[in-house]
């Protein structure tokens, strides 16, 4: 998702990894709010540079996160603690900011296009409902 509050931050952090504090592998563009629950929990949360298209999907209507059968077994546990400790499912700002991208899709504010490049996962979870629901969007 576009993030418009961030800031890059080590994904290995500088307590643990201070061989790393200056190596720019180890910087990562991230939402201010979803870094501070990060915290030093480093190989506990998922590099988001592994992350591969189709291991995440947002449901409608809820806007709720979650991993799929995609993510390879080894990576399961550590995306589930990823999604629980950056709070990407109970977090408000991170639902808010998916809820907003898709009601002003909705309201016809955004094309299929912008909610791609803005909301990606909220898009795919738009293109999803429509292929298997056939009705209008929840």
């Amino acid at each position: 998702m576009r993030i418009a509050d961030g800031a890059v931050d080590h994904y290995l952090s500088k307590k643990f990894h201070r061989k790393l504090a200056y190596d720019w592998n180890n910087y990562r563009y991230i939402s201010t709010s979803v870094n501070s629950s990060k915290r030093n929990h480093d190989d506990d949360v998922i590099d988001p540079f592994d992350v591969q298209p189709g291991w995440f999907e947002v449901q409608l209507p809820s806007m709720l996160l979650r991993r799929t059968s995609l993510v390879p077994t080894a990576l399961q546990v550590k995306a589930d603690f990823t999604i629980q400790k950056l709070r990407l499912v109970s977090g408000h700002k991170v639902r808010r900011n998916r809820r907003a991208w898709y009601e002003d899709y909705k309201k016809g504010l955004i094309s299929d296009a912008g909610l791609a490049a803005y909301a990606p996962l909220v898009a795919e979870a738009v293109t999803k409902w429509k292929l298997t629901k056939g009705l209008p969007l929840p």
